[in-house]
């Protein structure tokens, strides 16, 4: 009876040895293909996360190189009349030639707005500011040159402040030091014109060298020690200058570029590569490979700047070191970029940190010269 009874072992089983080994085989494959896809997810939402970050910090520093350098030479400031800038325009090329590095550029430009005229202005070496900066009387003190104009049109430097009073001196330092310089009639400023701050705004980029690298640096003291980094991941600025030496209203033609003809060789040095419309002229097709003397004038003889700047990854801060990138060994692509005449050759030997991300952003500028 007890026999009958009694379950049968194979409704008290569990699974077998092949049975169990089949359902981890299959779990295992499923969580596999599970991670695969998520992996390559986060794979691809870091890559784009990183290339957003680079195109948006190449866009940052663009417009804050290309504001600076619209405006040189606005208020029409003497030589000399700023610290750090000889001319309205001061550029540097790395090399006669093919570039191994970052081009520079210094430029007279608008600073900021320190007020507003409290009264009209028609006579005299003093004027009253309505909201002054508290900067300006601090930097008088300390000895450093404040260079003001109102609305462009008169160019002063402050020799003194006294609550809202400001003293105007002559801003040539040719001239015979302290002297006031008078405005009068038929020339006025009204109420309310603005006041604005001259500088000399100077820019250049950190190499490989530097700890950390890859950052654009801006300075207006004249002092190079005293640059600031405003934007990171900026590898590489390159500029190339468009002249009108006879001032006869056109662009000049330059050589190795089409006579008659506004064409991207025009701009100097022309000796990079360069694409008009459909046309790609390659590297040493323009013939001029070094910047002439000219386009330094003041005011400046060039009235169209083609700005190039180069973003790259930025790495994490455990790896923010001279001679080192982001460790990402899954990128492949080629990071070769041709910036006007200074090739970036491709990162595809990197041991460590495999291949690094580049984007490239060009803008073309007009120079904003009240003596046009």
């Amino acid at each position: 009876m007890n026999r009958f009874n009694m379950p049968s072992r194979r409704a008290c089983g569990g699974f077998t040895l092949v049975e169990l080994m089949v359902a981890m085989a299959g779990f295992s494959i499923i969580s596999l293909a599970a991670f695969s896809v998520l992996s390559s997810s986060q794979r691809s939402a870091v890559m784009n996360d990183q290339t957003v970050q680079i195109q948006r910090n190449v866009r940052i520093a663009m417009d804050i190189v290309s504001r600076d350098i619209r405006m040189a030479g606005y208020g029409n400031p003497p030589k000399n009349a700023l610290s750090g800038c000889v001319d309205h325009l001061n550029a540097t090329d790395n090399a006669i030639g093919a570039d191994a590095g970052s081009d520079s550029i210094s430029v007279m430009t608008v600073d900021q707005q320190v007020g507003t005229l409290t009264n009209a202005f028609t006579t005299g070496n003093t004027i009253t500011v309505a909201g002054l900066s508290s900067d300006v009387a601090a930097d008088v003190t300390g000895g450093k040159i404040v260079l003001i104009t109102l609305d462009g049109l008169y160019t002063a430097r402050v020799s003194a402040v006294a609550g809202s009073l400001l003293t105007l001196i002559d801003p040539d330092p040719t001239h015979t030091a302290n002297t006031p310089l008078t405005i009068v009639s038929p020339m006025s400023f009204p109420a309310a014109t603005s006041v604005i701050r001259l500088t000399c705004v100077t820019y250049t980029v950190n190499g490989i060298g530097s700890t950390p690298p890859f950052q654009l640096m801006r300075n207006t003291t004249g002092l190079a020690a005293n640059a600031v980094a405003i934007v990171d991941g900026i590898e590489d600025l390159q500029l190339a200058y468009a002249i009108d030496a006879d001032a006869d209203g056109k662009i000049d033609d330059q050589l190795g570029g089409v006579a008659s003809t506004f064409d991207c060789l025009d701009f100097v040095p022309n000796n990079g590569a360069c694409t008009q419309g459909t046309t790609v002229y390659a590297a040493g097709t323009g013939l001029v490979s070094s910047l002439p003397a000219s386009m330094s004038a003041t005011p400046t003889k060039v009235r169209l700047i083609r700005i190039t700047l180069v973003g790259r990854q930025i790495p994490p801060l455990a790896k923010n070191v001279a001679n080192n990138t982001w460790g990402d060994l899954n990128y492949r692509s080629s990071s070769a970029i041709v910036a006007e005449d200074h090739t970036l050759a491709d990162l595809a030997g990197f041991t460590v940190s495999g291949n690094v991300r580049r984007r490239a952003l060009t803008r073309i500028v007009n120079v904003r010269d009240p003596n046009i």
